[in-house]
């Protein structure tokens, strides 16, 4: 049997042909990554970061919140622990269906803010979660009680006596628990005399 001969000229358009078709394919493919909701085209470290939000949904979706949990404060820590970065990683896991890695997340968020004494910052934060959790608390006593300062200096009474409301069931037996009564006691006598005013 013979060989079939096939002149280059053919070859080469056979290939040139291909080539475009690839690329053509390639450019949809770049669209739809574009396209897809969550996804960043900008930079290679948004796509790592897309990368670990992906890898601690599954992880959540899967029941495994301490994994879950783990993969987004290793991304935080690696990333320097920076608040706007907590704020984009928040935009991204605000619709989760579990709330508790939500939760955990915004515990950390306040810790963070309170450090860096972002006061409005950490007030928003927490009224924001209050709004969807009203259940919603710091984990430590010492950050509760600070926020609730935070909160009565700075006129969101509201949060502030929410926080308190079980501080001394939450927190018992922690030397806070004075300090948060005669907070909680100060808060509940402003507030008729406010409407009486």
């Amino acid at each position: 049997m013979q060989a079939l001969s096939i002149p280059s000229r053919t070859v080469k358009h056979l290939f040139q042909h291909a080539r475009g078709t690839m690329l053509g394919t390639l450019s949809l493919f770049g669209r739809f990554r574009i396209l897809w909701p969550g996804r960043s085209p900008t930079t290679n470290g948004e796509k790592r970061d897309d990368t670990a939000v992906r890898d601690a949904h599954g992880s959540m979706r899967c029941g495994n919140h301490a994994r879950s949990w783990r993969v987004l404060s290793e991304w935080l820590r690696s990333r320097g622990d920076q608040p706007e970065d907590y704020g984009w990683l928040f935009a991204r896991i605000s619709n989760w269906e579990d709330g508790r890695v939500i939760a955990r997340f915004t515990e950390a968020r306040v810790a963070r803010l309170l450090a860096l004494r972002r006061s409005t910052e950490v007030l928003d934060v927490v009224a924001q979660r209050l709004s969807v959790d009203p259940h919603f608390r710091p984990c430590s006593a010492a950050d509760t009680l600070s926020l609730a300062q935070i909160a009565a200096r700075g006129g969101a009474q509201r949060i502030s006596r929410a926080l308190l409301s079980d501080f001394s069931a939450r927190f018992e037996g922690d030397p806070r628990v004075s300090v948060s009564e005669a907070l909680k006691r100060r808060l509940t006598q402003q507030a008729p005399a406010r409407i009486r005013a």
